[in-house]
């Protein structure tokens, strides 16, 4: 596994960890874990035609690893990620105006670069992620990823251009079939705004991994790892996909950003 301490040393503001966990039997090995880093910052301002805004910028850190034994493979992980106000609904006036890393085409690393740009004119939170000229303020971090035999499809695009979406396809010889990877993803939401107390919003964290029998002997060894694992998944749901695979579905996480203020 990797060293979480090395991970998140260059990190200034974590604002949540999440951990998910799948059992494990058969063609599910020995249980499956998943760590979702997840820091945010926030500021307001004005656009162009003197409206103002808030900004929120989230980055979410992954570790991922989704124990497959015998003839089981893991087929992709999803990600939606949505800006919900206090009651968990998503905002009908966010706008998504940067996200990365993009779509890769038979790349085996990715960058994530994202760099906006705006006035700004207070209510920033946590360790400063920007470049700061005059009233501008630039939101932008890098970081690089190794992704070997893997695909991203950033989804955010073919949405309602408000939530960040990602599917990673893994290739079935991927080192990330028996080891743990690392995915790091960035967005940028804004909302219009008023001055004033401002809503608590939140990150809503939907993932998922997809795993199917990749043997051509009927359906018995997939129905027997489902069996199994059925009485230990708590909170998570199997989603069926076809007669020998299914989507592994943990409950949806909602992570509290911080509030900028309105000067």
């Amino acid at each position: 596994m990797v060293d979480t301490s090395q991970l998140y040393k260059n990190f200034a503001h974590i604002n949540a960890l999440v951990h998910q966990t799948l059992p494990g039997g058969f063609g599910m090995g020995g249980g499956s874990r998943y760590q979702h880093g997840i820091q945010s910052w926030a500021v307001t301002g004005k656009s162009a035609d003197d409206a103002w805004y808030s900004y929120y910028m989230v980055e979410i850190d992954s570790i991922l690893f989704t124990s497959v034994d015998g003839t089981f493979k893991l087929h992709e992980y999803n990600y939606d990620c949505h800006l919900v106000d206090p009651t968990g609904l998503i905002v009908p006036t966010t706008e998504l105006i940067a996200v990365t890393p993009d779509t890769t085409q038979g790349s085996t690393s990715y960058t994530t670069s994202m760099s906006e740009s705006f006035s700004a004119s207070g209510g920033f939170f946590g360790a400063d992620p920007t470049a700061t000229i005059g009233g501008s303020v630039t939101f932008g971090h890098s970081v690089s990823r190794s992704i070997p035999d893997i695909g991203i499809n950033n989804r955010s695009i073919t949405s309602d251009g408000q939530n960040a979406s990602w599917t990673l396809q893994v290739a079935g010889e991927a080192p990330a079939q028996h080891a743990a990877m690392e995915f790091t993803a960035q967005m940028l939401f804004r909302v219009p705004t008023k001055p004033g107390p401002q809503p608590n919003y939140g990150v809503k964290l939907e993932f998922n991994s997809q795993v199917f029998d990749d043997d051509e002997n009927g359906t018995g060894y997939h129905d027997r790892t489902v069996t199994m694992m059925m009485p230990q998944l708590g909170t998570t749901r199997l989603v069926e996909w076809g007669d020998r695979g299914m989507y592994c579905v943990p409950k949806p996480e909602i992570i509290k950003l911080i509030t900028p203020v309105v000067p």
